[in-house]
């Protein structure tokens, strides 16, 4: 009995052991099996993250790409700038070195008080910005005594500049730092704190601007400090953009702009398409933008009723007035509502319905056909032939001219203007045309709006005898353009009248001929306000001096030399008055000085 319950126990003893070594055995088998994996099979793995926490890359911000105009002058540059750091650890007091610094720069109480709580917020060994885009003279001081000033790094940068300031401040706009929404751009979205175009070509060559981003691969301790450089790819610089624009032109038309308080003047190399000058008035500083502080500068222009940020040229809508009869007499002549032969009596107004529409001239111009209607501007003639046209026919001919449309010229924002229709005025203000509105609209007025360098894009067609102009803003060689043949017959007779505008006596521009090189043309006065009968019919209502916001818009249109045509110019200034007594003026100094110019 005694010898059965030993090997009973024995037996027990032998199971538990078994059990024991089993379990101890898995274990050391799943440890081991694990140590495998971390060890051999995902050691790269491994590596890796261990590298990563020792390794951190640095982005090498690229060099912004320069713009020149089409002689290659320089229009926007980067000018090398110096930025002041202070590292905490590098100085035993930072007071003592604010002291010492404030000896060569202005350092105020407010300045002082932020750069100590921002070290006592940061590593030791981090570098802090103090001043930026410090002068030269400045760094001069600061290098001469630099032994001097313990824990001060000077750090080199690159500031946009704009040498012509705001001769090209609607074309090229500014850059600054890219915000929440920019942030998801392709070309940023590794360059957080690069700045970027945000207005004008500068934003929309952004792209090619920016350049491509380097890196720097270091090696960093526990603490983030740089132990050491590992390796580095440099970054690559921006490309040149190189622009049609003519320096020379546009900081001329800039100056003639500034006598006046609003205006554009656009000017097309016909022959290539190149635009030689938009410029838009008033202007704005971007160097003032993109320098700190900018604050009190920046609301100036935001708080100025005249919107210096707005590019006239395609931003700004305007009735064209009679720059738009050519249009009009265009379709006319297509429709064979007219001939070149046909006329209408002019006597200073017309009944038509209820309403009495008047002529600018007060007597009337008497009887009239098409060219002299266009050489003296008489707004009778045009109100007989578009209401027998009809709104919808000048309408498919004001598009076939360039009107109510948009180019790509890389230009964002363009106003697109309004080029009326019945089913236009149907669907946009859910009201029937009535037939009055198409002799206002054969004038210019009513609905009708355009921008400035739609008019010159328009008069390069006319001048081109119908050649589809597709406009560039960079430079480029003669290009062959499709020609609308449909309206060639019609162009020649307008061409005619545009030069006898001009170059004969009674036309509307005849004051503002050249001699020695003839260019035709078109005035254009766009009324700004509803003049009522009894002001019309005053003795001294063309006399009366108005308030400057009352006065009519002043426009001419025009191309240069008339024989064979190189350059298109539209002029708009602001309540200028009269297109003959101000805009004409303006486009003949233009065209004067491009005739002396070897472009």
């Amino acid at each position: 009995m005694f010898y059965s319950e030993q090997k009973k126990q024995i037996s027990t003893y032998n199971r538990r052991t078994f059990f024991l070594f089993f379990l101890k055995l898995s274990l050391f088998t799943a440890v081991g099996w694990r140590l495998y994996n971390i060890q051999i099979l995902d050691s790269s793995k491994y590596k890796t993250l261990s590298k990563k926490n020792q390794i951190d890359l640095e982005i090498l911000f690229p060099v912004r790409g320069k713009i020149f105009d089409r002689n290659k002058i320089l229009i926007a540059n980067n000018e090398k700038v110096y930025d002041l750091y202070l590292i905490p650890e590098n100085t035993k007091s930072i007071n003592n070195t604010l002291n010492d610094l404030s000896k060569f720069i202005d350092i105020d109480f407010a300045k002082r008080r932020k750069i100590i709580e921002l070290s006592n917020k940061v590593k030791k060994f981090e570098k802090i910005k103090i001043f930026e885009n410090i002068s030269w003279t400045t760094l001069e001081k600061i290098e001469t005594n630099k032994y001097k000033l313990e824990g001060i790094f000077i750090s080199e940068d690159y500031l946009r500049i704009y040498p012509y300031k705001e001769v090209f401040s609607h074309l090229l706009g500014y850059i600054n730092k890219p915000n929440e929404k920019e942030l998801a751009l392709p070309f940023i979205s590794k360059m957080p704190n690069l700045d970027i175009g945000k207005q004008g070509l500068e934003k929309s060559f952004n792209p090619v601007l920016i350049g491509k981003a380097g890196q720097r691969e270091i090696e960093v301790n526990s603490n983030g400090r740089i132990i050491r450089e590992i390796s580095k790819i440099d970054s690559v610089k921006g490309q040149q953009v190189f622009l049609s624009i003519d320096a020379r032109i546009q900081e001329y038309a800039i100056n003639l702009l500034q006598s006046h308080r609003a205006g554009s003047i656009n000017v097309i190399n016909i022959k290539t398409g190149e635009i030689l000058c938009m410029a838009s008035t008033p202007t704005y500083d971007p160097n003032k933008i993109i320098k700190k502080p900018n604050t009190e500068y920046w609301e100036s222009i935001l708080s100025n009723t005249l919107s210096p940020l707005t590019n006239r040229s395609i931003q700004g809508l305007y009735a064209p007035g009679s720059t738009f009869k050519m249009i009009v007499a265009i379709a006319a002549l297509k429709y064979g509502i007219i001939n070149d032969a046909s006329t209408h009596s002019c006597t200073g107004k017309i009944e038509f319905g209820d309403r009495i529409y008047h002529c600018w001239k007060t007597n009337g111009h008497g009887k009239m056909d098409v060219t002299n209607a266009i050489k003296e501007s008489c707004d009778v003639f045009f109100y007989e032939i578009s209401k027998k046209l009809g709104i919808d026919k000048i309408a498919e001919v004001a598009e076939d001219f360039g009107l109510g449309k948009i180019f790509d010229i890389s230009m964002s924002n363009q106003k697109k203007g309004i080029v009326p229709t019945k089913k236009w005025k149907k669907t946009t203000l859910g009201e029937s045309w009535y037939a009055g509105e198409t002799l206002i609209s054969g004038i210019g007025q009513g609905f009708v709006l355009t921008n400035p360098f739609q008019l010159a894009v328009m008069t390069s067609i006319i001048a081109s005898n119908g050649k589809i102009i597709e406009p560039s803003i960079l430079k480029r060689d003669k290009i062959n353009f499709k020609t609308n043949e449909k309206y060639s017959k019609e162009i020649n007779i307008i061409k005619k009248a545009m030069f006898k505008v001009v170059n004969e006596n009674k036309g509307t521009a005849f004051k503002s001929r050249i001699d020695d090189i003839k260019f035709a043309g078109k005035t254009g006065t766009s009324q700004v306000r509803r003049i009522s009968i009894s002001e019309r019919e005053s003795d001294d209502f063309r006399k009366k001096e108005q308030e400057w916001k009352n006065r009519d818009h002043a426009l001419f249109v025009g191309y240069i030399p008339y024989d064979d045509p190189q350059y298109a110019i539209s002029v708009i200034i602001e309540h200028g008055g009269s297109g003959a007594s101000t805009a004409a003026p303006i486009a003949k100094q233009i065209f004067n000085y491009i005739n002396k110019l070897d472009i």
